[in-house]
């Protein structure tokens, strides 16, 4: 008996590590009349997958509302829909970092929402935790050893979003912050959506 409830016990943290997913600090801004409008959200997701040997980008931007909708009108166009970013990044682009070290790379992708596939090219900074040192022999999936800072820009007009009804026109600015890398996991699949089968 004792020994089933130490595996029965084993098998519950390794379930709960396994569906940790760990989100990463985002700001966006934007314009509406001449007003500038802006929020900060500890929630986008950003994954690395070692079969596709590619990095993933997710933005839900209901999680950026506050609740009061004095100023939160402005993220009505976006909330029906998500951003994703995806492009590829080789494994070898994480090693040869040890302590705060950073690598500047040069990403060609591709942003999808609201039903529109668009090319973008992004500039990402990749750096290594305090205290961490990687080598080719121990990169094995620990991405906790890296952070990322990156933005990219969205035209309105691009995705059809200038149709909705605040009719928003100036870019919408998009900035990632010391962004954490999760490990994709068959289960964590459905959360990019069409983005991962594109």
């Amino acid at each position: 008996m004792k020994t089933l409830l130490i595996v029965f016990g084993f098998s519950i943290i390794s379930l709960f590590n396994q569906a940790q997913i760990i989100s990463s600090n985002t700001y966006i801004r934007t314009c509406i009349n001449k007003l500038e409008c802006a929020s900060i959200s500890n929630s986008s997701l950003l994954f690395y997958d070692e079969n596709k040997n590619s990095l993933y980008l997710k933005i839900d931007f209901n999680n950026f509302k506050t609740g009061q909708d004095s100023l939160d009108n402005w993220l009505d166009d976006l909330s029906e829909t998500a951003l994703y970013y995806k492009a590829p990044f080789p494994p070898e682009n994480f090693l040869g970092l040890s302590n705060n070290q950073h690598k500047n790379f040069t990403l060609r992708g591709q942003t999808y929402m609201n039903g529109v596939w668009l090319d973008q090219t992004i500039e990402l900074s990749l750096y290594s935790s305090e205290n961490s040192i990687t080598s080719a022999s121990n990169i094995g999936n620990n991405f906790d050893n890296y952070k990322v800072n990156f933005s990219l820009s969205v035209v309105p007009k691009d995705f059809k979003l200038h149709k909705k009804p605040h009719h928003l026109t100036e870019t919408i600015f998009i900035g990632i912050a010391l962004g954490r890398i999760n490990q994709l996991k068959p289960e964590s699949r459905p959360l990019l959506g069409e983005a991962y089968n594109h």
